[in-house]
């Protein structure tokens, strides 16, 4: 095995091999989700350059095995001998993390279903490890090519038979940490504004207060309907007309004219009767507020084979709501192409017309889903919605590679013949027999490459799971749970504190029988002078206090 040696202008150089330097020793150490680091002794000199490459001549060709920049100089000198160390971090790391966490991630996922991306547990400023996490996956930083690459957490992309006679005498080391996680107890949280709107057409609860169950008066009630509302409350629809009550039957069952009212006829007196007008149409008030919710799901994995516990906490970044579009009103005229959220749907106005109480799927046209994380910002529960059932799987998956993780407690540490083995990655597993003569598969975890007069050694620590019988992260798959949305909802109590009728018609027409006018003209206008009000006194919206719920769902038996 003939090592080489280059000094290079920049990280990526790949310019022809020469050996630019007699090395006395060298050691690379790699380990999962860790830039290499390579130390080489060399003559004391005076170094020129910043970025170095390494390789190893194989079957007449010259493989690159290590790349990086010094990041000392020297780390130590011994007589005419130094010692410099080499990092493989290449010079687009932050690049390459960026790309990996904003763009590359659907790619990945695509090529490996396993690993879920959810923006809501991740920002711009985290590297890769955050959203792997919560897959069966981890990254490491390629020493050769200094890319960063994907690796599982048990089982390596090559696998190298390992026999007892491939190990150094006297070097295997076995080691147990700490006991696997029996119970991993998740506390995930979610907040966001909610926005609580709707209307409500007055109309039926005025129409109440009158005899009969109809708005009726001698005095004209349009002027009745107008908005006056308070803050918070608005005026969405108000069409009131005069109707004839009588006019689809054979009998007049609602009286048209009033009782005699007394006139003076000169000396004499006369009697008249006024007519009484009957009004139908609707009110409609609408109502908006805001408050902020906090909802927390508190839910365990649990191996009834250990007692070790951990706690997790995780909150959810920003919701983002509904914006993009507006919501759709009832009582609002609608122009084609106008685009409103409806039922966790994006419609868009085929034909123009002027909506009613119910929407008309007749009148538009489906685009697509919405795909905010809420559906529809009025939602009580966000963890109720596909968005947010979506939001725990992705949460239990974090936890589960937490207890994957902790399964593979078992290290083993040797050493081998790097003329062998030389090409072993962290990217890599491993097959050996155990003390019991039973193969065992595990997972490189790092490995230590030495070259020098004497030496010619792969140390390599690799782990497995002894008893990981079963796959935890199809059982978070298959974990069913349902959610009921939050039962917190505006009634119309909530809005209308009291409705009351002022000179209804009954009183009009007592106080008009029991005088006499002068004429029916001062009869008229005594009317005007006492018309029917009506009076509608709304509760006052107000931002509420912030309202927390806890979901507590039953715990995952793995």
């Amino acid at each position: 095995m003939k090592i080489f040696f280059n000094w290079c202008d920049n990280f990526n150089d790949d310019s022809e091999w020469g050996n630019d330097e007699e090395i006395f020793s060298l050691s690379i150490v790699q380990r999962e989700g860790s830039f290499a680091t390579a130390r080489v002794s060399i003559k004391t000199k005076k170094l020129e350059h910043k970025f170095a490459r390494i390789g190893i001549e194989k079957d007449g060709r010259i493989k690159t095995i290590f790349r990086g920049k010094l990041i000392s100089f020297p780390l130590s000198c011994e007589g005419s001998i130094m010692t410099v160390e080499i990092l493989s971090e290449p010079s687009d790391y932050q690049n390459q993390l960026s790309d990996f966490s904003q763009k590359n991630l659907k790619q990945y996922e695509a090529k490996n279903p396993e690993i879920i991306f959810d923006d809501l547990f991740f920002s711009e400023k985290d590297n890769p490890t955050v959203f792997l996490e919560g897959s069966s996956k981890i990254f490491y930083w390629n020493m050769s090519t200094g890319k960063l690459s994907l690796s599982d957490i048990n089982y390596g992309e090559r696998t190298f038979e390992i026999s007892k006679q491939d190990i150094l005498r006297n070097s295997t080391q076995i080691k147990l940490a700490r006991e696997p996680y029996g119970e991993v107890r998740l506390n995930l949280s979610a907040s966001w504004i909610q926005k609580v709107y709707g209307y409500i057409n007055l109309m039926p609860m005025i129409t109440q207060r009158f005899c009969l169950n109809r708005l009726n008066s001698f005095t004209n009630l349009a002027p009745c309907f107008r908005n006056s509302s308070p803050s918070g409350y608005s005026l969405i629809f108000n069409s009131v007309k005069k109707i004839n009550p009588n006019g689809g039957g054979i009998l007049n069952r609602f009286p048209e004219l009033s009782n005699p009212v007394k006139i003076k006829n000169g000396s004499n007196e006369k009697f008249a009767k006024f007519r009484r007008f009957y009004f139908d149409g609707k009110f409609v008030l609408g109502w908006e507020y805001h408050q902020k919710r906090n909802e927390n799901v508190s839910v365990s994995i649990c191996d009834k084979s250990h007692s070790r516990r951990k706690d997790v906490f995780i909150k959810l970044g920003a919701i983002q709501l509904s914006k993009n579009y507006p919501r759709w009103y009832a009582f609002k005229n609608y122009l084609c192409t106008d685009r409103v959220i409806h039922d966790g749907w994006i419609f868009e106005c085929d034909t123009p017309h002027d909506s009613n109480e119910n929407f008309d799927k007749t009148k538009w046209r489906k685009i697509k889903k919405v795909p905010d994380a809420l559906k529809d910002d009025q939602l009580s529960s966000f963890f109720a919605t596909d968005r947010g059932k979506s939001a725990i799987r992705y949460a239990l998956r974090k936890i589960a590679a937490l207890v994957n993780f902790s399964r593979r407690y078992v290290t083993i540490n040797f050493s081998l013949d790097a003329n062998k083995f030389s090409e072993i990655s962290v990217n890599d597993s491993i097959k050996i027999l155990d003390l019991y003569q039973h193969p065992i598969t595990a997972k490189v975890i790092q490995t230590k490459l030495i070259l020098d007069e004497k030496n010619r050694l792969m140390n390599l620590s690799v782990g497995y799971s002894p008893d990981n019988v079963t796959d935890i992260f199809e059982t978070v798959q298959n974990y069913d749970f349902e959610i009921n949305p939050d039962k917190d909802r505006v009634e119309i109590s909530d809005i209308v504190k009291n409705i009351s009728i002022e000179n209804d018609p009954e009183s009009q027409e007592n106080l008009m029988t029991s005088r006499t006018f002068p004429s029916e003209s001062a009869a008229i206008n005594f009317l005007k002078k006492h018309p029917t009000k009506i009076h509608v006194d709304l509760h006052p919206i107000s931002q509420k206090r912030e309202i927390v719920r806890t979901i507590n769902l039953k715990n995952l038996e793995i």
